[in-house]
């Protein structure tokens, strides 16, 4: 019977437990259970390793359904853009602002917008700017030294190949 990585965690500390109770001494029925725990770890592992292979394969398909889907989209919203622009002129160039059938209304709707002529001549207090932290530069200060409000994390990242 195959055990749960939660099954394992817990024989460790148990075994972990004698051994201290033991006042450190490791005996043949512990080492014999230490030996078939870490092979039950490593079977676990490699069942795990399989699956996360299997995920990331499935992933790869995903992404790539998703890439073409949003081809698609920009595709038909590029073409629904033509068409809203060749019929807006062909109604402007006949002076007709409104289309009414008992299935469909096209008209026209007014609205403003701000169009930016000269970006250089506008004053300081048109402009906005939020603040960035640029990740980078504080890991060369807290290699050089200290960065109060930061600190170096190390990180252990499974790769399975």
């Amino acid at each position: 019977m195959t055990k749960t990585l939660y099954a394992i965690g817990e024989e460790q500390k148990d075994i972990l437990s004698e051994i201290e109770n033991n006042e450190g001494e490791i005996t043949t029925d512990i080492a014999l259970r230490m030996n078939l725990l870490a092979e039950n770890i490593e079977g676990k592992a490699v069942a795990y390793g399989f699956v996360i292979k299997q995920f990331e394969g499935e992933e790869s398909l995903i992404d790539a359904e998703i890439k073409r889907l949003q081809e698609l989209k920009k595709a038909k919203a590029k073409t629904k853009d033509y068409l809203k622009e060749r019929i807006s002129a062909a109604l402007i160039e006949f002076g007709i602002e409104k289309v009414e059938t008992p299935l469909l209304k096209l008209s026209f709707r007014k609205s403003e917008a701000v169009e930016i002529v000269d970006e250089a001549l506008l004053e300081a207090k048109y402009f906005s700017y939020t603040p960035k932290v640029d990740k980078t530069a504080i890991k060369v200060g807290l290699k050089e030294g200290e960065v109060p409000g930061a600190r170096m994390v190390t990180n252990f990242n499974l790769q399975v190949k």
